[in-house]
């Protein structure tokens, strides 16, 4: 694999380009709406992660209820995907015991992005606790770029819910847990250049996977089968990924809590 960074104009074999600072042995949530979008929009990453001696950790946390193309399949179609999902993942190498499926039914996952007090019904105190006890140091999730409600509220999830797992907060959640650094990866194609002005490009790092990948992906892809009909124009649209002899999958950095630089401002305050 090679890894880009478009915002340095570098690309190169080094994990360090996508994770700085990566590290053997680290553990990544990738949080997917639904059982097949981190598939869908992350596989290169899920496998380099695997490659570069990380541990993946599936974090589903829409149940799939509304994912059905007839209706005889509605009232099996929940158990069907969690096989799919099993199957897949498990094909590039993800047990089951890192699959979490957290059950929440379908376009609904908004309302579970918060603490909630009723029946404690929310996902953020779950979240915190996974992210400590996992000790997870990277986190990927989905665009917030309205592909889908679901897909939004992930995205919520990561930039508000996940750094608060390395706050001195809810401590008895467990010990805080720092990420390190956060990913947002895109399923339907929300990175698309804007061409405006200099021609922007949206999405800041890149993977250049090989035919051997891709086909591994596709082939983990084709395990939801239930899914098939709905695939059906995101399949085609993934041919447009190819580059040369290798396929580009794309992502946005996040830097959440950035610090304040004076200095811009002490500049001007000298000249007025």
């Amino acid at each position: 694999m090679i890894f880009v960074d478009f915002r340095s104009k570098r690309k190169d074999d080094n994990f360090d380009l996508i994770f700085p600072d990566w590290e053997s042995g680290e553990n990544v949530a990738f949080l997917s709406p639904h059982d097949d979008d981190a598939l869908l929009g992350a596989g290169y990453l899920l496998t380099a992660v695997l490659r570069h001696g990380g541990f993946p950790l599936i974090m589903i946390m829409c149940k799939g209820d509304a994912g059905y193309s007839n209706e005889g399949e509605k009232y099996r179609i929940v158990d069907v995907r969690k096989d799919e999902a099993l199957s897949a993942y498990g094909r590039l190498g993800v047990p089951p015991f890192r699959i979490q499926f957290l059950d929440i039914p379908d376009f609904s996952l908004m309302p579970h992005v918060n603490r909630m007090v009723f029946e404690n019904s929310g996902l953020f105190l779950e979240q915190i606790r996974t992210f400590r006890q996992e000790k997870i140091s990277r986190v990927v999730f989905s665009s917030g770029n309205f592909e889908h409600w679901d897909h939004t509220a992930v995205y919520y999830m990561g930039i508000y819910n996940s750094p608060q797992a390395g706050d001195p907060v809810l401590v008895d959640l467990g010990e805080p847990q720092k990420i390190k650094s956060y990913l947002v990866y895109s399923v339907w194609g929300d990175f698309a250049p804007s061409f405006e002005g200099d021609g922007d490009l949206r999405a800041s790092k890149g993977i250049l996977a090989d035919e051997e990948v891709e086909e591994k992906i596709t082939t983990a892809i084709k395990d939801f089968n239930s899914q098939e009909k709905i695939f059906a124009g995101i399949m085609d649209h993934r041919k447009k990924r190819k580059c040369e002899q290798r396929y580009l999958e794309l992502y946005q950095d996040v830097e959440l809590r950035r610090p304040t630089d004076f200095n811009p401002y002490f500049e001007v305050i000298k000249k007025i």
